[in-house]
């Protein structure tokens, strides 16, 4: 009986040895070589734990990865999108097609789901277009003056949305996506701002007035939460959710992503506001 569990035991340990062995050697492989994406993010990208440093207890820290989807209608009185991951207008019928998916029974293209890669791009044209919208709104919203109630509340809605685009929001969108990730990366040759990750592509199927319309929701990415190595976290002290929210802490957090697509931080730093001075 001893000696049954004696085997047990090491049978036990040589299995666990064997797992972390496995997992450390598949995270060697993803971060050999140069990396195939390298950004420079901030808080605006990559959201902490809400009471990150409120309790005065960090432990692990792992941030999320906050990215958008183009604005499709204009002229929406949303102020802003503030549903990340939101389907793009270019993610219609004819990219679900190049992406695999069958459309031709609309009732269950629905339930079709697979992992695709996506090219994120960081502050780019998606971004610019977004600020820019947000302008309009408040021009509008200006434009129709304060003689009510209702105009005053737009005007005052329309400006902070402005100023969240400008101070807040991920500059991060999603641009494109595919199923040969070489072949995006030769379209999107730049590593610094065009990041490529695995995600899920749902499409959706709208009939109105008889008129089939079909477009792809973007949804979880493989990867989406990043540790924080124990040795970069001390760049972090000081900063807590308060003082991130009220614009009185910043960071910036270098990232890569490997031959597996998988995101490692690589350096830390806190940065100085003006709301701080």
């Amino acid at each position: 009986m001893k000696h049954a569990q004696k085997n047990l035991l090491v049978g036990g340990v040589a299995l666990i040895v064997a797992v972390n062995a496995f997992v450390l050697a598949g995270v060697a492989w993803n971060r050999s070589g140069a990396p195939a994406s390298a950004l420079t993010l901030s808080q605006r990208e990559l959201s902490l734990p809400y009471a990150f440093g409120l309790d005065g207890e960090r432990g692990g820290v792992e941030v999320v990865l906050l990215w958008r989807s183009p604005m499709i209608d204009d002229s929406a009185e949303a102020a802003y999108d503030m549903h990340y991951g939101r389907g793009p207008d270019w993610l219609g019928a004819d990219k679900l097609r190049e992406l695999g998916f069958d459309l031709k029974d609309e009732h269950d293209a629905y339930r079709q789901k697979r992992e695709v890669y996506v090219v994120l791009e960081l502050a780019g044209a998606d971004w610019q277009a977004a600020l820019a919208q947000a302008q309009r709104r408040l021009d509008r919203a200006l434009a129709r003056g304060d003689a009510e109630k209702r105009d005053a509340d737009a005007q005052k809605s329309a400006q902070e949305a402005l100023k969240y685009e400008q101070q807040k929001a991920s500059r991060l969108f999603a641009v494109d996506a595919g199923l040969d990730a070489a072949a995006l990366r030769q379209r999107y040759p730049d590593t610094r701002r065009h990041l490529i990750v695995v995600a899920t592509v749902t499409p959706s199927v709208m009939v109105i007035d008889k008129k089939t319309t079909f477009s792809g929701h973007i949804g979880e990415l493989a990867v989406a939460r990043i540790s924080v190595p124990h040795a970069l976290r001390g760049a972090m002290d000081g900063i807590d959710r308060s003082a991130l929210d009220s614009g009185r802490a910043a960071f910036e957090m270098d990232v890569a992503w490997g031959r597996r697509f998988e995101p490692w931080v690589t350096a830390v730093r806190p940065q100085r506001t003006a709301a701080a001075e």
